[in-house]
């Protein structure tokens, strides 16, 4: 196995899977956890990589936990170190390991689903662009002399084409400004409440991309639970650790609101329901079901299935309608294009007569 950085120490998510599907396997097969992170550690060849992973073992040897010595490192995000550390507080290190290295291959083969639907449209689109640029910066001023110098003038499209990319620089000049502003406000705010509430507000409030956003979080929220709850974690603690598991801010908010209820006497459903926008009627409706009938784990795990499976389909078809959206404005746009740039060849002879 080939470990890779990338910005700062950390690793990429497939490198990830590699790595905690690896320890699985090592310490599944009965070797110590010391011995099997000594044949990770042998098994790599890249010197950082070697260097992160001597870091990790050397924190463990001084008495620490797998988890703190993660979080020491600096390149494990709160979700890598938290589950890890529902696995060493339950004795159940094997099914944490498990549960991430299934967490990074799904989100791997999610992503190689958009960038496969993705890729051809956004490589059409940049050559589009540079084609057009071209168009504007060299052929069309060219046409432009020709009907001037013959007391001509362009075709009203291409002159709104001109006009429009008189504009162009402008344009990249504000967005520049934006982009460097809204970088600005996130290292200055970026760690405030107010922040992440607006952040997260805006997030959720976007079409399609909301409503994906909040069925990963529905699929990782069932998933950490079950495997809390299974492990015979109270559910005041499991709800605690949930808090700084997952950091997405009307979650976590949630699982803080929820401990509070629970420590006042209040059922678990009954906390949930305060927050059925975010967890949607059917898991809430579902899981006071299994909370009434003493089978919330069960529910919990048949949830996180159900969830992770829709997901799944819905990315597979936003991929199925943005591939054939994206080239059919990109079809549009390439036909404006030719349009504005063959008028003046066309009425050129006209002109000349």
């Amino acid at each position: 196995m080939k470990l890779h950085t990338k910005s700062g120490k950390g690793l990429t998510d497939k490198k990830k899977y590699l790595l905690f599907s690896e320890l699985h396997s090592l310490l599944g097969s009965g070797l110590s956890f010391s011995r099997s992170f000594e044949l990770l550690i042998a098994g790599e060849t890249g010197n950082k990589e070697v260097a992160l992973l001597n870091t990790i073992y050397r924190h463990i040897l001084t008495g620490n936990g797998f988890w703190t010595s993660l979080q020491h490192s600096g390149a494990f995000t709160p979700l890598d170190y938290g589950v890890i550390r529902i696995g060493e507080e339950t004795g159940k290190i094997a099914q944490s390991l498990l549960f991430l290295s299934d967490y990074y291959r799904k989100k791997e083969e999610q992503r190689r689903m958009l960038t496969g639907a993705l890729s051809y449209p956004l490589i059409i689109v940049v050559v589009a662009m540079l084609v057009l640029f071209f168009m504007i910066t060299v052929v069309i001023p060219m046409f432009e002399q020709v009907y001037t110098r013959m007391g001509g003038s362009l075709p009203a499209i291409t002159q709104f084409m001109l006009e429009a990319a008189s504009y162009f620089p402008a344009f990249i000049t504000a967005t520049g400004f934006i982009v460097l502003a809204l970088i600005t406000v996130k290292l200055l705010y970026g760690t405030t409440e107010r922040y992440r509430q607006l952040t997260a507000s805006f997030i959720l409030h976007l079409p399609w991309v909301g409503a994906l956003i909040k069925m990963h979080y529905r699929a990782q929220f069932c998933k950490l639970l079950h495997l809390l709850v299974g492990s015979d974690v109270p559910l005041l603690h499991s709800l605690s650790m949930l808090a700084d598991i997952i950091r997405f801010y009307p979650y976590s908010s949630s699982f803080t609101s929820m401990t509070e209820g629970l420590k006042r006497g209040e059922s678990f459903s009954v906390n949930m329901e305060k927050y059925e926008a975010i967890y949607g009627h059917k898991l809430v409706t579902l899981l006071k079901v299994g909370e009434e009938t003493n089978s919330l784990d069960r529910m919990l795990l048949h949830q996180a299935v159900d969830i992770t499976s829709e997901l799944e389909h819905a990315l597979k078809q936003l991929g199925n309608i943005l591939e054939p959206t994206l080239i059919l404005c990109i079809g549009v746009m390439v036909a404006f294009v030719l349009i504005a740039m063959y008028m003046p060849m066309f009425q050129l002879g006209q002109t000349i007569g």
